[in-house]
């Protein structure tokens, strides 16, 4: 039987969906808009990764995972956070150690985990079925509280994203605003994995943020459409892997890739178009 539009909208599992990935877009787009700048994507994939010892901890013990995988994200983040200023560690190499070392250590428990666990799945690539109501208000309540921290540390952010020393020099909260920036990327990206899984959540942070810096020439326009990018990538994909019933995380994933070769051609053809004209 074909659903419509409608139909498909009204199903409690879909509308779950639907308000994660409303929220996670206007979350990670924030947050992506100072992580991209500052070249930590990869943190943000290796925390991810890393973050798969909290689900297989959670699994083992009989935990909530996502609450485990909350944990190990805030232990991450302050690592990367406090040892990012450390100038014998490369910032590649220290996200390569903690990416390596949590998924190593996540193979090892999930090696002692008896049964199957056909959850995991869902975690590693996401599944629009898994995703309850207790963590979406969970989820909410998290982003209420980002959001609010965002704004207190808004002039510190983006001054030490744009300028780090300048931003010391004027007394701005600079060291805290970083500490925030790290663990609540890390919490933001572990919240998000039961839709778009651990593998492919960092597509959320990453790839709105770098589309609409092709078609964008400030940070209030950057900003909003980081976040128009996310929330149609997000949706579209939702529906696409609802249809085609294809895991949640992929499909968005795609859907956003799709969304960036397409502005990165209209934007190339602009310019060859100008460049013609002159």
């Amino acid at each position: 039987m074909e659903l419509d539009l409608y139909q498909i909208v009204s199903l409690p599992f879909m509308q779950r969906a639907f308000i994660s990935c409303i929220i996670l877009s206007i979350v990670l787009g924030l947050l992506g808009t100072f992580i991209v700048p500052r070249k930590m994507a990869f943190m943000a994939d290796g925390i991810s990764h890393a973050s798969l010892l909290g689900v297989a901890v959670g699994l083992l013990l009989g935990i909530l995972p996502l609450l485990m995988a909350v944990m190990v994200a805030i232990i991450m983040g302050a690592i990367v956070a406090a040892l990012r200023s450390n100038t014998r560690i490369t910032q590649d190499g220290l996200i390569g150690i903690l990416l390596t070392g949590g998924m190593s250590s996540a193979i090892i428990v999930f090696s002692m985990t008896p049964g199957f666990k056909p959850e995991l799945f869902s975690y590693l690539f996401g599944s629009i079925l898994s995703t309850t109501w207790t963590e979406v208000y969970i989820l909410i309540g998290f982003s209420i509280f980002t959001l609010i921290l965002i704004k207190y540390f808004w002039r510190s952010l983006v001054l030490s994203t744009v300028h780090d020393q300048l931003s010391r020099v004027m007394n701005l909260p600079t060291r805290t605003a970083n500490y925030f920036l790290f663990v609540f990327t890390a919490i933001a990206l572990v919240t998000g994995v039961k839709i778009l899984g651990i593998i492919l959540v960092s597509a959320l942070l990453i790839i709105p943020v770098i589309t609409s810096n092709l078609v964008t020439h400030s940070l209030k326009a950057s900003v909003i459409a980081t976040i128009i990018f996310g929330l149609i990538g997000s949706v579209a994909g939702l529906f696409i892997s609802f249809i085609l019933d294809l895991p949640s995380g992929p499909c968005i994933a795609l859907t956003l890739i799709g969304m960036f070769i397409l502005a990165l051609v209209s934007t190339s053809l602009k310019d060859i178009a100008t460049s013609t004209s002159d």
